[in-house]
């Protein structure tokens, strides 16, 4: 598997803050800036990258804005792979419609658990 990365991060003022990346094959998830490391299969990878694809996050808008919702949810994913181009995709209290995939995959990779306010 060829280098690649991976940067998510969600949270808002009056929720838990998540930042999940990479460093090589593990991962680094920090909830409320505390930081924890797991070692990543590399099929757990190979399955995440496939939902990537699947779900066609490289073809996502750079951004996703609802302005009359205020202090709620930001998100920002950063994903780089190779013959892939790379994206860093924003949002504050809107999403792609798909978004639950990912976060599925997230926490399918990560073995945690995301929310965002959609969930809610």
């Amino acid at each position: 598997m060829k280098k690649f990365t991976l940067d998510f991060s969600i949270g808002g003022f009056s929720s838990e803050n998540h930042k999940i990346f990479n460093e090589d094959f593990d991962l680094i998830i920090e909830i409320d800036f505390f930081p924890t490391r797991k070692t990543v299969s590399q099929d757990k990878w190979e399955e995440f990258w496939k939902t990537i694809d699947e779900i066609d996050a490289w073809r996502w808008g750079k951004d996703y804005f609802n302005q009359d919702v205020h202090d709620g949810t930001q998100w920002e994913l950063v994903i780089d792979r190779k013959n892939k181009r790379r994206r860093r995709i924003f949002g504050s209290n809107d999403y792609p419609s798909n978004f639950k995939l990912l976060l599925d995959a997230i926490n399918k990779l990560a073995d945690t658990n995301l929310v965002h306010d959609e969930e809610e």
